[in-house]
């Protein structure tokens, strides 16, 4: 007689509905704090996008509807060392600024998913913080975030 049971394996969309609605949760606290209204509409939005796209996920997984795929984690050292990188670029704009982190984050992703021509990960990090000078700065008048050392140094 053989006795083996078959062992349930654990569906990870499940954590994926959950993550993704205590982040759009978490978003949806912290848009009161937004106080233009105008400016508190599109955060608003995306984080009702979510909690429906969620929740479809949800239904989707719960009832089986779709095809079912296998989750690889193959690729997981590399997202959870981004995941990392992206955790310091915030930090990193909190003290620096946007302006002094944002080439660094761009050069050294670029570098770590393997880019190997380093005049091009120089041009794209330099011109993409200054397209965003350029035209969310000057253009449309938004406030970057400085950090805390740039107004110390600039007074």
């Amino acid at each position: 007689m053989d006795n083996k049971t078959t062992k349930k394996s654990f569906d990870f969309n499940y954590l994926s509905v959950v993550l993704i609605y205590i982040w759009a949760f978490a978003f949806l606290a912290w848009t009161p704090k937004i106080k233009d209204p105008g400016s508190r509409l599109f955060p608003v939005m995306i984080s009702i996008f979510a909690i429906a796209l969620a929740t479809i996920l949800l239904l989707k997984t719960y009832f089986k509807w779709g095809k079912q795929e296998e989750i690889s984690f193959a690729g997981g050292k590399m997202a959870l060392l981004m995941a990392v990188f992206l955790v310091v670029y915030v930090a990193a704009i909190e003290v620096v600024g946007f302006y002094l982190a944002t080439p660094f984050y761009l050069y050294l992703t670029m570098r770590v998913l393997g880019q190997k021509n380093k005049k091009l990960m120089l041009t794209i990090s330099v011109l993409m913080s200054l397209g965003v000078f350029l035209f969310f700065d000057l253009l449309l008048g938004m406030e970057i975030p400085e950090g805390l050392l740039l107004p110390m140094f600039l007074g």
